[in-house]
């Protein structure tokens, strides 16, 4: 039976909640983080972090990165992950409303956010201890299980 790599790909999406992000600096200097996500219907994602943390002084200087997610619980050989490209982009005022709501009303899997952590975060958003940014994607990749060889295909998410 052949997978539907397009729904997989939504499927590893919506049954995950870490992001590992690579970003560099100016002068190409490597940095990963793994961040908690969100997503919208059109799969922008949604993350919070530090504005002085690493990853973030690197957005400023190269908004470009890559990002995998993935299950580290699969069988060895098993596993099936993506591989992003995409671009940090800068919250419109009018988009930040929306992107809290997408952020806290997300059913995530092996969780949810706390009444006592959300007040606090959102909290600590309000005096811009904590920024929430949006990665827009460019080219979604899934290592294709209906290969015999490892090899990676590129797919196109939709609602349809």
């Amino acid at each position: 039976m052949t997978l539907d790599l397009n729904k997989l790909a939504q499927r590893i999406i919506e049954q995950n909640q870490y992001m590992t992000i690579a970003s560099s600096d100016k002068d190409g200097n490597a940095w990963v983080s793994p961040v908690v996500y969100a997503y919208d219907n059109d799969w922008n994602f949604y993350f919070v972090s530090i504005p002085n943390s690493k990853h973030c002084l690197n957005f400023k200087e190269n908004n470009k990165i890559s990002v995998a997610i993935f299950d580290s619980h699969q069988d060895w050989g098993e596993g099936i992950g993506l591989q992003i490209e995409g671009e940090i982009k800068k919250l419109k005022l009018t988009e930040i409303s929306n992107a809290i709501k997408i952020y806290f009303k997300r059913n995530y899997p092996y969780g949810t956010i706390t009444e006592a952590f959300g007040k606090g975060l959102k909290n600590m958003l309000n005096k811009k201890l904590y920024r929430l940014y949006k990665l827009s994607s460019i080219r979604i990749w899934i290592n294709n299980p209906n290969s015999d060889t490892d090899e990676r295909a590129e797919v196109e998410l939709s609602n349809n």
